[in-house]
């Protein structure tokens, strides 16, 4: 985002805004910038969101784990349940506590490539 900045006395700021009696007299920060771009900004998120649910829905995920088991790889929670649609309350749990413990894992091994 392209943004301009510059230090200004407050008097001549006086006939655009009303600035605060604590402001008065003094050197003050005012940063300019298209306020659309916030909006784009905004907009291109929200957009990104959505393609990433569309894209990642537990359909997905279950057409994933399917793949992976009939590869014959290995999991640390029943992989099964999810594709079966019988995985408890607990099971996700369980399951959110591998994967927290597997993210923390990833950024360690990350940290330490790039020492």
């Amino acid at each position: 985002m392209q943004a301009l900045v510059k230090i200004m006395e407050a008097e001549k700021l006086f006939p655009i805004f009303d600035i605060p009696v604590a402001m008065r007299n003094r050197r003050l920060e005012v940063t300019i910038r298209p306020a659309d771009e916030e909006k784009q900004t905004a907009a291109t998120t929200i957009d990104k969101i959505r393609k990433f649910r569309e894209k990642h829905t537990h359909e997905a995920f279950v057409e994933h784990l399917k793949k992976k088991l009939a590869e014959g790889v290995k999991f640390d929670f029943d992989a099964q349940k999810i594709i079966d649609g019988t995985e408890t309350e607990e099971d996700i749990q369980e399951r959110y506590k591998i994967m927290k413990g597997a993210w923390a894992e990833a950024a360690v091994e990350k940290f330490k490539r790039n020492e």
